[in-house]
């Protein structure tokens, strides 16, 4: 009984082998062609290179961010602190700490700082290797979602530190909306 099986068996496995061997005869195929592009779509936080100006509150909000970095060819990781307006370097990468936010939020296209939302951001320029790379708000609580994907690299917001605005940052604010 067991030889029968194992002969029923050799001779499944010997069709199965002759039927994938031979194909269906088809070597007239139409290759695929893709309608969409494989290409990841654009970071709606991130801004455009070129860049539109940040909210007035971004402008006049001043503090500190930690940025880690982590290079996965030696799984170093390193951190950064950066103030407002302040470009520090760490290896090839030159970072540049433009506006900070307690609880970003997005309404209707426009970024809003509520505070009764914990999802605290900052606002970054990325060089690598004197190149830009990314422009555009990093998220502490999402790391992954929202910034640059560089390979070789992982970026990530560790911590924000939103200073109370000065008196000259406030009448800068008033001035600012004064004018428009």
């Amino acid at each position: 009984m067991i030889t029968s099986m194992k002969k029923s068996t050799v001779l499944i496995l010997s069709l199965l082998a002759v039927l994938l061997l031979s194909g269906c005869g088809d070597d007239d195929r139409e290759t695929i062609k893709w309608q969409l592009p494989l290409t990841a779509p654009e970071d709606p936080h991130g801004e455009q290179l070129a860049g539109d100006l940040l909210p007035e509150w971004a402008v006049a909000a001043k503090g500190d961010a930690s940025i880690m970095f982590l290079e996965t060819s030696t799984a170093r990781v390193s951190k950064l602190e950066v103030s407002t307006e302040e470009n520090k370097s760490l290896k090839d990468w030159d970072v540049t700490l433009l506006s900070l936010a307690k609880g970003l939020r997005t309404q209707s296209g426009a970024f809003i700082d509520d505070e009764n939302v914990h999802n605290p951001a900052a606002f970054v320029e990325l060089h690598y290797k004197k190149k830009l790379i990314y422009r555009g708000w990093l998220y502490q609580e999402f790391p992954e979602l929202f910034g640059p994907d560089t390979p070789g690299w992982k970026l990530w917001l560790k911590a924000v530190t939103v200073r109370a605005p000065s008196e000259e940052g406030i009448e800068k604010l008033g001035s600012l909306s004064s004018a428009g």
